[in-house]
């Protein structure tokens, strides 16, 4: 048992004297009461004013078996406390550890008795230290954390559970939960010594948590406005920056909560609720047209509390131009309205090569540049079989859209045969002992799959055909109806509820026939608005009915097809609500 001075001076530590000290105190026991069953593990962690600290742990032989269920919880084993000292050897030297400091420990009442049992029988006098509970301290300041056990404040406090359930290890934890505990008591209620904290285990809940006079002001002068419908909202400080920018499915609902429980929430959002004087916000009619607000408004505001969507970030496409003879593949970040096809998009150059690197194992396609096609000699690749040469004639261009027609399935999903090649490679460089090939083929089936589960392709084609969106609304939002065409948010409307939208829809295609942007780049704010449209259409993949246009089908047939599979989609949705 070795002590240590601390170097950094923890909120505990700030409110004990020099002559104060707590004792945070665990122990493990055969069964609950306290009369009947015995301790065989006592741990506790002494820390005094000055900063020095020392630990007691003791594994207790209890001159009985120890019950299979203590050993599933605890670990601990009669084996193991065998040939360990018994009660009467421990408590003596526990109590001289002791002293007279505060007695800390979570659910102070099951410990105290169960140390007290042991003295008793030791024919020792009680404890009569001070007590200080953590669970006490959890439901006074934390009452709107739905559990109080140790293991939810270590969650929520993301303090490390491994080796839970032994004495030590629950100190460790029981310790850190009261350093939280007493930096809120400081923060919040003004408390300064370590009796304060003592006293504040035995107030009511409403001395406890008197509510400052800022978000008593928000609560009655700005919720009740609040609406139940789609918006961003704005949470502003005092002299009217603000500070958060978030979007909600129902206003109401959303911003209320943040001043629910405050004292439950993580401790960003308690620090922004503190530094919040009021807030503000904007209808929206779908939660789809929130989230583009959203987007646009975080980048534009830049709030010190919001953390994702600050900046627009290009994103890499794989770009495949089917005007070129034998066309290749390439990654490119801008994407520009150039009539070639674009894939993606994807998180990262590195995962845009490395799914060009895929293709170029699994498919024979051309990959040298334009001048180096035009010298007509074969490369290294054609000679291992990894292109098919036609810069000296050896496919036909057939044969090699046949080529681009497999690539494109693959990357519209239907990547069995390649899959099952690339498990087959690795298992094969595995048991040669080529263990980089074999992490190679591991990795590119991991990141297939990944692909595929977060959009159901490898890549989708992001101009595509001319594609209509449609989402039935809700009680709180009207229904969502989207134009895509070349790549582009083209339009998003909100229909009223019932309306199919063909007017919208013939009035949008009609306007395509005078657009201009073609042959220009697809600018950030475009390109984040597809980004919000695609995480959107992946999240509610299930309630939108999307139709797209057939080739060269004449715009007011497609938008008199779509009104009429939307129609017929409405229907179907009725009759099973009806059923």
């Amino acid at each position: 048992m070795r002590g240590f001075k601390s170097h950094a001076m923890s909120a505990l530590v700030e409110m004990l004297t020099d002559d104060d000290a707590v004792v945070i105190t665990d122990t493990e026991t055969t069964g609950i009461q306290a009369h009947q069953h015995r301790v065989i593990e006592v741990a506790g962690q002494l820390i005094r004013g000055d900063g020095h600290r020392d630990h007691f742990s003791e594994l207790i032989n209890p001159g009985v078996s120890i019950p299979h269920r203590i050993t599933r919880i605890t670990g601990i084993t009669s084996a193991m406390v065998f040939d360990k000292p018994q009660a009467e050897a421990v408590f003596p030297d526990f109590m001289e550890f002791l002293g007279d400091s505060v007695f800390v420990a979570h659910n102070i009442r099951f410990d105290w008795s169960f140390i007290n049992a042991e003295l008793d029988r030791l024919g020792l006098d009680p404890m009569e230290n001070r007590g200080l509970c953590t669970l006490r301290l959890a439901r006074r300041l934390l009452p709107g954390l739905r559990s109080k056990s140790l293991g939810s404040l270590a969650k929520f406090y993301r303090i490390p559970p491994d080796g839970r359930h032994r004495a030590s290890k629950d100190v460790e934890i029981t310790t850190k939960v009261l350093e939280r505990f007493c930096e809120m008591a400081a923060d919040e209620h003004g408390i300064t010594t370590i009796q304060e904290m003592i006293e504040l285990q035995g107030r009511t809940y409403a001395r406890v948590n008197p509510h400052s006079s800022h978000v008593v002001a928000i609560k009655r002068d700005r919720l009740p406005d609040l609406p139940a419908s789609p918006g961003v909202y704005y949470m502003l400080d005092g002299r009217g920056k603000v500070l958060y920018v978030g979007k909600a499915k129902d206003l109401s609902k959303r911003v209320v909560s943040y001043f629910n429980a405050i004292e439950a929430h993580p401790p960003r959002i308690r620090q922004l609720i503190a530094k919040v004087r009021d807030v503000r916000w904007e209808e929206q009619p779908t939660e789809l047209h929130a989230l583009i607000a959203e987007s646009r408004e975080i980048k534009r505001l830049d709030p010190s509390f919001n953390r994702a969507q600050k900046k627009y970030i290009p994103r890499p496409y794989l770009r495949l131009d089917m005007r070129e003879p034998f066309p290749r593949i390439t990654v490119q970040v801008i994407m520009r309205d150039d009539g070639a096809e674009y894939y993606g998009p994807f998180r990262s150059r590195k995962q845009a090569h490395s799914l060009l690197e895929l293709i170029e194992a699994s498919f024979p396609i051309r990959n040298c540049s334009p001048t180096e096609f035009e010298r007509g000699r074969r490369c290294v690749r054609a000679d291992i079989g990894r292109c098919g040469a036609p810069c000296t004639g050896e496919i036909t261009p057939e044969d090699y859209d046949q080529v681009l027609d497999g690539v494109k399935s693959f990357l519209q999903g239907d990547i069995e045969d390649v899959s099952h090649r690339l498990e087959e490679s690795m298992m094969q460089a595995s048991e040669a002992f080529q263990f980089e090939d074999a992490a190679r083929y591991r990795d590119w089936i991991e990141l297939l799959e990944k692909r595929l589960a977060h959009g159901g392709a490898v890549a989708h084609e992001v101009a595509g055909p001319e594609t209509i969106h449609y989402m039935r609304g809700s009680s709180i939002e009207l229904p969502t109806l989207v134009v895509l065409a070349r790549g582009r948010v083209h339009t998003l409307e909100a229909p009223d509820h019932g309306d199919t939208g063909e007017h919208i829809i013939q009035d949008v295609l009609r306007d395509l026939d005078e657009d201009d942007s073609a042959g220009s780049g697809i600018s950030p704010l475009e390109a984040d608005a597809r980004r919000v449209l695609d995480h959107w259409l992946h999240m509610h993949r299930d309630a939108i009915v999307s139709v797209e246009r057939r080739g060269d089908e004449p715009r007011p047939a497609f938008a008199e097809r779509a009104s009429g599979m939307i129609r017929m989609h409405l229907s179907l949705m009725d009759q099973d609500v009806s059923d």
